[in-house]
């Protein structure tokens, strides 16, 4: 019996802690932000001390809000993201977001990196597709105008060949007609001529 009032008791007094540590709960909004370091987690104590209670844990990378720092016992009072009171060693504190809370905004970049990277080697790939294409024609036209060019001095020369012939058939012809001419010429000054009849009545 004695021992079910102490117990009694004891749960009274437990509850009425509660409530007032409830009525005093300080608010979050007037704290500064920090964040539990990379540990894997660290102890929520009640007071500024290792020797208090142990509320529970917080995990490391928690953004928690700093109330106050005990810088004789190195402990410092804040509300994590349990929305619970209690002290933790200011060792384990740090202003900037932990390695662990940094990881998946450094998975993104990196995954949207890689994407980026990506989509440039395959605007790399396809420019040099293009550039393989244009060296493909412009090679196809290089050929085309060395065949040309060749055809050019072809027809160039078979004109020229052409020119030279009709010249030497006009020369030979030229030189015919003079000899027939010069031979014509020549009979007909060695063919007799007729003599003219002279008829005097007188």
């Amino acid at each position: 019996m004695r021992k079910q009032i102490v117990f009694l008791f004891l749960c009274i007094a437990s509850s009425l802690l509660s409530v007032q540590s409830l009525a005093q709960e300080p608010n979050d909004s007037e704290g500064e932000i920090r964040y539990i370091s990379d540990d894997l987690f660290t102890y929520l104590h009640a007071g500024p001390g290792r020797n208090f209670r142990i509320l529970g844990t917080v995990v490391a990378g928690t953004r928690i809000t700093l109330l106050q720092e005990d810088t004789e016992k190195n402990f410092v009072e804040i509300i994590d993201d349990k929305q619970r009171t209690g002290w933790v060693d200011a060792q384990f504190i740090s202003a900037s977001k932990s390695d662990r809370a940094l990881v998946p905004g450094l998975k993104l970049q990196v995954e949207e990196t890689e994407k980026a990277i990506n989509q440039q080697r395959e605007s790399n790939d396809l420019l040099n597709q293009q550039i393989a294409d244009l060296t493909s024609q412009n090679t196809n036209l290089k050929k085309k105008l060395s065949d040309a060019e060749k055809e050019n001095v072809k027809i160039t020369q078979t004109l020229a060949d052409y020119d030279q012939t009709a010249q030497m058939e006009w020369f030979t012809r030229g030189g015919i007609v003079a000899v027939i001419s010069l031979l014509l010429g020549i009979i007909l000054t060695y063919l007799p001529k007729k003599r003219r009849r002279n008829d005097n009545w007188m």
